[in-house]
């Protein structure tokens, strides 16, 4: 049953980048990634219960922080007092949680991970291109267009979930000699993914996995067909405009650099690269917090962070709550699960980024050998898509959202994979004192931070 159940997994992960519903209209809300999951689920039965044992939590702790996410929107509603629509978004996340389990349990071979990232990448590179072509006739259409800013004024004062012609994003880049406001027009993706920034994470996860099957040398000559992801990639990458998804491939290369040749490597090509992009890249490479988005963001931050010095610091507002303390969602994931869940559940979440990344700081810094050599090559990708991911939550709100846990999961499983399943099976983290110790306060000192940045930055 196994394999059945990885299948159809890596179906209803193929739905979350490409909704036949999208690209074709007549095919309307027919639920395929729900058909595709649940079937994984049934399949997987087994595996589930062994995700879910208590050792198997202790061994693997980033499954108990999913877990402690998915509790926590329950939680936290019912400490503030908002019990109307608990019901969704609490089923909203057990859907995501099972997306992330299911993840965990079916990809237990270096090879299902490696057709996992495989598809991944396709799918995702199908959707981008999709994008491309939408955008760049949809902004050859509405330039020409004389009520083009009469539209978008109109658009801006509907609700963030109404339906919009607009479906890029029009931004504004100053004003001509006239004083007439310049608009241009921001590329977004497909469902989830409909937000430049969100679409450029994917953009730059999807350039690292084509880079890894590039300079794999199993594939032979057939490996140069992974320029086409990554040509495509940095076309939607530029027309994106999104300075979050520029900090997140930095970070990655970052990553991939300090755990392929060492920290210093990193650290010397980093200030190089972080020297040319304002000169090379324009406004996606002016990133300046003392005004504009990035002080609007930064105001969005506060807003959340005023709310929980009080007695719901410990469970938040509560989820889904955040526009009744600021006039946008935090724009930064970490904030707004501090906000929304309290210490608690901001703890939850950022441990699933955290202790995957404490784990693999714990296998360079003591030269963990990984036996498969495959897994070996691999590690220094998994870092990069981790790292990336991780910087481009600090510019978005995405605390419950299947490609947030997508990169989780991917992170454990890789985890998994070096330690749990080799021949001698070795958990390479356990959740024991020491390791609550160092995630706890690891977790205080980022919104103790976050604080002291708010009031040091912040421009009223």
């Amino acid at each position: 049953m196994a394999p059945i159940a990885y299948y159809l997994f890596l179906l209803a992960n193929a739905m979350l980048f490409v909704r036949p519903g999208e690209i074709v209209p007549a095919l309307g809300d027919i639920q395929l990634y729900l058909m595709f999951i649940s079937g994984a689920m049934l399949f997987a039965i087994p595996d589930l219960h062994n995700q879910m044992r208590l050792k198997s939590l202790i061994q693997q702790p980033v499954n108990l922080c999913v877990l402690g996410v998915t509790f926590c929107i329950l939680l936290s509603r019912i400490s503030a007092g908002y019990i109307a629509g608990t019901d969704s978004l609490f089923l909203g996340m057990v859907k995501v949680a099972m997306y992330y389990l299911v993840l965990v349990a079916v990809i237990n071979t270096p090879d299902r991970l490696r057709y996992f990232l495989m598809t991944t990448a396709i799918c995702s590179t199908l959707m981008i291109a999709y994008s491309i072509m939408d955008y760049r006739s949809f902004v050859h259409e509405w330039m020409n267009r004389a009520d083009m800013v009469e539209v978008i004024y109109q658009e801006n004062q509907l609700p963030p979930h109404e339906r919009k012609i607009m479906r890029h994003i029009p931004d504004r880049n100053g004003a001509d000699i006239y004083g007439n406001e310049i608009f241009f027009f921001r590329l977004c993706g497909l469902g989830i993914f409909h937000d430049p920034n969100d679409v450029s994470l994917l953009i730059v996860a999807t350039c690292v996995i084509s880079a890894y099957f590039l300079t794999d040398p199993r594939m032979h000559g057939i490996r140069y067909l992974w320029l086409i992801p990554l040509a495509v990639g940095g076309v939607a990458l530029y027309y994106t405009y999104s300075r979050g998804g520029l900090l997140a491939a930095g970070v990655g290369l970052m990553a991939w650099l300090s755990t392929r040749y060492g920290g210093k490597v990193a650290l010397a090509i980093g200030l190089l690269c972080a020297m040319a992009v304002p000169v090379a890249l324009g406004r996606a490479g002016n990133i300046d917090i003392s005004s504009g988005t990035g002080q609007n963001r930064i105001q969005h931050w506060s807003d959340g962070l005023m709310a929980i010095r009080n007695s719901r610091v410990l469970f938040g507002i509560g989820a889904g709550n955040y526009l009744e303390v600021s006039s946008h969602v935090a724009h930064n994931s970490y904030v707004h699960s501090f906000v929304e869940l309290g210490i608690v559940g901001g703890t939850f979440f950022f441990g699933c980024f955290f202790l995957p990344a404490y784990t693999f700081f714990l296998m360079k810094r003591f030269n963990f050998t990984i036996h498969n050599p495959e897994l070996r090559r691999l590690f220094p990708y998994v870092a990069a898509i981790m790292a990336e991911w991780c910087m481009g939550m600090c510019t978005l709100s995405r605390c419950y959202v299947p490609s947030t846990y997508m990169v989780a999961g991917l992170g454990a499983a890789f985890v998994n994979l070096a330690g749990f399943y080799q021949p001698r099976p070795r958990p390479l983290i356990i959740l024991n004192r020491w390791t609550a110790i160092i995630w706890c306060t690891a977790s205080v000192m980022l919104l103790a931070g976050a604080y002291v940045f708010v009031r040091l930055f912040v421009r009223w």
